[in-house]
């Protein structure tokens, strides 16, 4: 599938994976929301893989 990306002024909005910290995204569900507690590093990339995701960046953060 082709990536799709936006820019808005500071923002980029993008559906390109690689630009995804794969490792805080795990940090976040797996320490600081309730629903996703523990969940395995794993199980985050597998559903990334598999998902269509957006990733929402600030000044490239």
């Amino acid at each position: 599938m082709k990536n799709i990306e936006q820019t808005f002024g500071e923002f980029l909005i993008t559906t390109n994976k690689a630009k995804l910290d794969i490792v805080a995204i795990h940090e976040f569900l797996s320490k600081h929301s309730g629903w996703s507690a523990n969940i395995p590093f794993e199980t985050v990339r597998k559903s990334i893989d598999n998902s269509l995701n957006f990733g929402l960046f600030h000044n490239h953060k």
